[in-house]
């Protein structure tokens, strides 16, 4: 067979090299992408046991004051030696501690926290936190919470009545936010004379008996929140 010579034709450049493999920054990527798959499957699995995991009330140590489409209301004390199980708060919740304690708080990966609260101390907390707690002093800890049922407002009276004025303890409150005012109506002095309540609320007494809670609703007219020789008063007006 005769060779075929083609004259006048000379090899292309090509215009940008080629980057060789490289067999270390594609190892590389795929750890990458294997650490970001693991990382989501982890979210999924911390999001799949949040639903499976019991709501922080009713356990041991806590009792239902009160409860309605809107709020429920709890007496808790936290008890030495009796670790709640790993729960998630699914509730808003505000409250107010009446008796001093110490307790253990025990995040999800394992952490530990130990608190001291005293009495008279106010708390607001929003849904979704996830922890066990226990109590660690001999005398616990006590308090009155309030969990807050609905996301949204709760709603006001826009027309005020007429021979009342709006309720308002006479001091500060003792919390503020876009949720709840909290008002510590202890001392009689911080008491309002007859007055009328624009929003929903809850009063909570301690006396001799314990602790004792009342819903009050919006539009509601009197002259005291009716709770008679009461060594501490709470109300939380609810927004």
């Amino acid at each position: 067979m005769r060779a075929i010579i083609i004259r006048g034709m000379m090899p292309i450049a090509a215009t940008h090299d080629v980057e060789p493999f490289r067999p270390r920054r594609a190892q590389r990527l795929l750890f990458l992408c294997a650490l970001g798959v693991l990382c989501v499957y982890r979210l999924f699995l911390v999001a799949l046991a949040a639903q499976s995991l019991p709501p922080a009330y009713p356990r041991a140590g806590a009792t239902k004051l009160f409860e309605n489409d809107e709020i429920q209301v709890w007496n808790i004390a936290w008890l030495k030696g009796q670790p709640s199980p790993l729960h998630r708060h699914i509730y808003d919740l505000v409250g107010v501690y009446y008796e001093p304690g110490d307790r253990m708080i025990i995040a999800v990966d394992g952490s530990k926290r130990p608190v001291s609260t005293k009495a008279g101390d106010v708390v607001f907390q929003r849904k979704g936190v996830t922890h066990i707690e226990e109590g660690t002093s001999d005398a616990p800890l006590r308090s009155v919470f309030v969990e807050m049922k609905t996301d949204g407002p709760f709603g006001k009276v826009t027309a005020p009545p007429p021979g009342a004025t709006a309720f308002s303890g006479k001091t500060m409150p003792a919390l503020d936010n876009e949720r709840v005012t909290v008002w510590d109506l202890t001392e009689a002095s911080a008491r309002p004379a007859r007055h009328y309540h624009p929003q929903d609320a809850v009063v909570a007494w301690i006396d001799g008996s314990g602790a004792h809670a009342r819903f009050i609703a919006r539009g509601t007219i009197h002259d005291d929140e009716g709770i008679g020789a009461a060594t501490r008063v709470t109300v939380f007006e609810l927004k």
